[in-house]
């Protein structure tokens, strides 16, 4: 194989997207297209050049792919992505896997029966900033860690949650911004700070008219005894993406897109234990950081899992990874709903029966005048 056969399932947004990345894999060739919509479906192949099906089982009986990537809403992921690997087919899926780490959980355990290359879509970690972020996080320069702060304004109107019935409710998206808009800052977040063992969330509807949560927050403890914050939410607009990690021996800084590290003269511990003055206080020096001014973003995930299966190249964006993400949303709002915090990992039992319980009483009332299906034009490569 010198070439990888591409379908993508679900092109009525973000494959939309996927179809021009893959333009610019020299890797792979995009080779059929799938969406329920037949109108949309015979649309985007025509454009495309390629051919175009309206049922994904079809698509995976056809022996035109070699792989597909699955951009269709996420609580519909799990069974087209295990079909998918089943047939033998290679997989891409968008992020999240899914609305709960049970199904998910099932995706991971077909990659590894099956044997096929399995990736997420966390084009984030090919962001030069994060890049150096997760190099420096993992060279051990700031010591034993002892707090984290994560917080993600991901502003969206109105207008975009009424563009399709699907959105922002329990039924037909299973969550709202810890699932559809921010797992990508908090997979960075998990690379940079590591998994919480138990979390004390609370989550609010505050400013749209919707079912599930538009703000999300809680209260992190980390096995080693680290604490943390975590914090995101639709209502608040740019600037202020930010995390930091604090250790002993220094802090890191990433805030828009600048990434600043400080180190101090003597570990936190020590000099608190030492210093003989009763007002001094450990001293820091900024770290400059060079960060490359190169392309990032999906086509490099795309390139990346193309060279995987072709050559072996290590995945940037394991799909197995794209659990973490999901299991800190699920634990936060199994918390929020018991008024307690949370041990992780979570039992799958009771998440599906929290789950099933939002959906019998799922009665979003919003009206859909006209379904939207576009690409975010701040993700288009």
């Amino acid at each position: 194989m010198q070439t990888v056969r591409m379908g993508i399932i679900g092109v009525g947004g973000m494959g939309q997207g996927h179809c021009n990345s893959l333009k610019k894999v020299e890797e792979t060739k995009l080779a059929a297209v799938c969406d329920i919509d037949p109108a949309t479906a015979e649309k985007v192949g025509t454009e495309q050049g390629v051919p175009f099906f309206t049922d994904y089982r079809k698509l995976l009986r056809s022996g035109l792919c070699d792989a597909v990537i699955v951009a269709t809403p996420h609580p519909v992921r799990p069974p087209i992505a295990i079909a998918a690997m089943k047939a033998g087919l290679h997989l891409l899926s968008e992020k999240p896997l899914s609305e709960r780490v049970s199904t998910a959980d099932q995706m991971i355990r077909t990659a590894q029966e099956t044997g096929v290359a399995f990736a997420v879509m966390f084009q984030l970690r090919t962001d030069p900033a994060f890049v150096k972020a997760i190099e420096i996080a993992r060279s051990g320069v700031l010591g034993k860690i002892y707090r984290t702060a994560m917080i993600s304004p991901e502003f969206r109107n109105q207008t975009y949650y009424n563009s399709a019935g699907w959105r922002a409710n329990w039924v037909g998206e299973g969550g709202g911004v810890m699932l559809n808009q921010a797992p990508h800052i908090i997979d960075l977040f998990i690379l940079l700070g590591g998994m919480p063992s138990s979390v004390y969330g609370r989550t609010e509807t505050r400013l749209h008219d919707i079912e599930v949560e538009d703000l999300a927050e809680a209260l992190l403890t980390y096995p080693d005894g680290g604490t943390g914050y975590f914090y995101c939410s639709t209502n608040e607009p740019k600037p202020g993406q930010m995390i930091e990690v604090f250790g002993d021996k220094g802090k890191l800084v990433y805030r828009d897109g600048a990434l600043r590290l400080y180190t101090y003269q003597q570990p936190v511990r020590e000099f608190s234990a030492t210093c003989p003055k009763m007002w001094d206080a450990p001293q820091s020096t900024e770290q400059v950081i060079d960060v490359p001014k190169t392309e990032w973003g999906h086509f490099l995930i795309l390139r990346n899992f193309a060279r995987h299966i072709l050559h072996q190249e290590p995945l940037l964006s394991p799909g197995a990874e794209g659990l973490r993400s999901l299991e800190l949303a699920n634990a936060i709002w199994l918390s929020a709903s018991r008024r307690r915090p949370v041990d992780l990992p979570i039992s799958r039992t009771a998440y599906d029966a929290f789950l099933r319980a939002k959906r019998r009483t799922s009665k979003d009332a919003r009206k859909v005048l006209l379904t939207t299906r576009e690409t975010d034009p701040c993700h288009k490569n």
